[in-house]
């Protein structure tokens, strides 16, 4: 039976490191690699459509207002939809600076389409057509499983949620300082062979020494290495991280996008644009 109204939350997430594994079937593409999710969330709600009779192919897909043609959320959308629908997200994260925005609006119209439709699906069944999607339009690989749990989520074998390993380390709900310069184009970077052999050989070797002692401050160093060691970041965030390690705070690079996390030091980062803060949030994807 039909719910009248359904609604997601899903967090964002920034990757601190990671290495690329793709596969011919999605499910089984993904990362590995460290994150944090945060509590700034994406609302995905599903209503009936205002025309009955109109295809699912045609969907209206509202983010934040405006009508998109939003691809990653549509992917799920045409999977999983048994009806004419419109869905509406309200992203409260930036869009794309490497915050998971377009995998929390696909995780989260697959948490309310699982709801609205009473299609049966466990939290991993819905999430993997989410993790689906994002391999599938080239927008990520890891933030889907990571958001589907909350925390600072290590993911240690790729794959879609219900494939993939993860584990957490457990961390307080601790503030976090960002700056957000500009974007950066996933897609683009996932295609650069040269790039993704430098990003995949640094992130291994990131995960391997974490394992080793996982802990937040070891996180942070090892996702600030992993930025010059990949060349991904930019002169300007390598002088924000800088500055926040001389105010005492650890930094850096927001994978992928031309923006800087932070603990500590957020007064060192007011050079460098407009702050902004928000808390880890230790609360996955979930319905609201």
């Amino acid at each position: 039976m039909k719910s009248a109204v359904s609604r997601a939350w899903v967090p964002s997430h920034i990757t601190g490191f990671f290495a690329a594994s793709r596969r011919e079937d999605p499910l089984l593409s993904g990362s590995v690699g460290c994150g944090l999710c945060l509590t700034l969330g994406a609302t995905t709600t599903i209503e009936a459509a205002s025309d009955p009779g109109s295809n699912m192919r045609d969907a209206e897909i509202l983010l934040n207002g405006t009508a998109r043609e939003a691809p990653v959320s549509r992917y799920v959308l045409e999977r999983l939809a048994r009806g004419p629908v419109r869905v509406k997200t309200k992203l409260d994260m930036p869009f794309g600076a490497g915050f998971g925005a377009s995998g929390a609006g696909a995780l989260g119209c697959a948490y309310a389409l699982n709801s609205f439709f009473d299609l049966g699906l466990t939290a991993n069944q819905a999430a993997a057509v989410a993790h689906a999607a994002e391999v599938t339009c080239r927008t990520g690989l890891g933030d889907v499983i990571a958001q589907n749990c909350g925390g600072l989520v290590v993911r240690l074998e790729a794959g879609a949620p219900g494939t993939g390993k993860i584990d957490r380390i457990p961390v307080p709900s601790l503030p976090v300082s960002y700056v957000v310069r500009g974007p950066i184009s996933t897609s683009e970077v996932l295609s650069d062979v040269d790039v993704m052999n430098a990003v995949n050989q640094a992130g291994a070797q990131a995960l391997k020494e974490l394992l080793q002692r996982p802990t937040l401050q070891e996180f942070m160093r090892l996702s600030r290495r992993f930025a010059e060691q990949s060349s991904l970041a930019s002169g300007w965030a390598l002088e924000a991280m800088e500055a926040v390690e001389a105010a005492g705070g650890m930094a850096s690079m927001i994978m992928l996008g031309d923006a800087v996390f932070a603990f500590g030091g957020a007064e060192a980062l007011r050079s460098f644009g407009q702050v902004h803060t928000t808390t880890i949030s230790q609360r996955g994807a979930n319905l609201d």
